[in-house]
């Protein structure tokens, strides 16, 4: 019993490193990145946003690819093939000196964080443990702390080197050492199997009965609110890829300093993972629902503060508006789709909700041609927090959904068996 709770912890633990990594090097830190690649290399404004497009575009096309994988080759493979995947990509972005090679290394890393994050994450620990809400606040917290430290990282590179390429090359040696560690504890397909046949942890007579509630992923995806969950999904990574693109260049532009906006990326990242945590020991007590309220709100509020800020006032408001609301997004909408269609098909649900949110990928690409149009983002930013306050009365709305007909029988069929 003992070796099989710590073994749980290191699986955690493995899984939490990949997250924190490849979030740190993706997101977080390719718009730190991008001015001094732009300036270096001499591109426009539009082609730097459609690597950060194609970034979030392969990441969303991917999703689906880990719950291939992971039914075919197991957790261990499919972390393996991310971990290579990724540190290619990053070896890409350090010699690259084209703007195609760039686009090359964007999509890889978009790959490689579809396969080594969330989807397997979610799999994997909604496997090991009952506290599904806590242990995923703490999942995300950690995979957060990567995007509050990959700005600061750069920052750190920028003094030493003073040289963009190294920090890439940083990265790589960073994936490389996450990666061995995760392929060597994550469990095998023997153990996977077990984990789906015989939870580790006893479930309690609730969590039986609950499991006749289980849906099909086909059923599920005939339903209104499951695109409800998918909308207020998107529309968070919708703003968190293109200010993390844009919004260091925006404030510079608006007169902040380069120091400021970046370090305001950091402690907006930083609240976003201690939400993430407490939000996690919330969800055990608080609806989903309200989860996923509380943060389009509060990203309704920060970005509206991001386009009008022209110093710390509303750079505030931004880092606990955003903050709060990317720090909640993962688990409001993960939470969510466990609470109204079980667990059963939940890796096929949430791949497809990660494969659909794609959409929110145009947001770069669009800022990109925007600000060599106009030169600036305002306008932008400004188009986020509406679309975000539409979702939030989408989410008002909200009720759970009634299975009807034969949909049930399956469900039924298989938690009596």
């Amino acid at each position: 019993m003992g070796d099989a709770h710590a073994r749980r912890w290191l699986i955690f633990a493995a899984m939490s490193m990949m997250f924190f990594v490849v979030s740190g090097g993706a997101f977080a830190s390719l718009g730190v990145v991008l001015p001094a690649m732009v300036q270096d290399l001499n591109w426009s404004w539009a082609e730097a946003g459609f690597g950060y497009t194609l970034l979030g575009v392969a990441c969303g096309i991917a999703s689906f690819m880990p719950a291939y994988t992971i039914r075919k080759f197991g957790v261990r493979g499919t972390l393996g093939m991310g971990a290579g995947i990724m540190i290619s990509g990053f070896l890409l972005m350090s010699v690259t000196q084209t703007v195609e090679l760039y686009l090359v290394g964007t999509t890889l890393i978009g790959i490689a964080f579809a396969c080594v994050s969330t989807v397997p994450g979610t799999h994997v620990l909604t496997n090991l443990f009952t506290n599904r809400s806590t242990m995923l606040g703490a999942y995300f917290t950690l995979g957060a702390l990567g995007g509050v430290a990959g700005p600061q990282l750069y920052h750190l590179n920028d003094i030493l080197t003073q040289n963009w390429r190294t920090y890439w090359i940083g990265f790589a040696v960073l994936g490389a050492l996450a990666g061995l560690f995760a392929v060597l504890v994550a469990p095998r397909g023997s153990e996977e199997k077990v984990h789906n046949e015989c939870p580790p942890e006893a479930a309690s007579a609730l969590k039986v009965i609950e499991g006749f509630k289980d849906w099909t992923a086909r059923s599920a995806l005939a339903t209104p609110q499951y695109y409800v969950i998918v909308g207020g999904y998107t529309s968070f990574l919708l703003v968190n890829t293109t200010t993390h693109g844009f919004g260091v260049q925006h404030l510079i532009e608006r007169g902040v300093s380069a120091v400021d906006a970046g370090l305001m990326m950091s402690i907006e990242a930083l609240v976003a993972a201690s939400v993430a945590f407490i939000g996690g020991i919330m969800g055990e007590k608080i609806q989903s629902k309200k989860l996923m309220i509380l943060s389009l709100f509060a990203v309704t509020l920060g970005s509206w503060g991001l386009a009008e800020a022209t110093g710390w006032p509303l750079m505030w408001m931004y880092i606990v508006g955003v903050g709060i609301g990317f720090g909640l997004s993962f688990l409001s909408s993960t939470m969510l789709l466990l609470d109204y269609f079980g667990k059963k098909p939940n890796l096929e649900l949430f791949s497809i909700m990660c494969m659909i949110s794609t959409v929110a990928a145009i947001g770069p690409l669009i800022g990109g041609s925007v600000r060599d149009v106009t030169g600036n983002f305002h306008g932008l930013l400004l188009t986020h927090a509406i679309i975000s306050a539409v979702l939030l009365t989408g989410a008002l709305l909200l009720r759970p959904p009634a299975k009807q007909g034969p949909c049930a029988a399956p469900a039924l069929q298989d938690a009596a068996t």
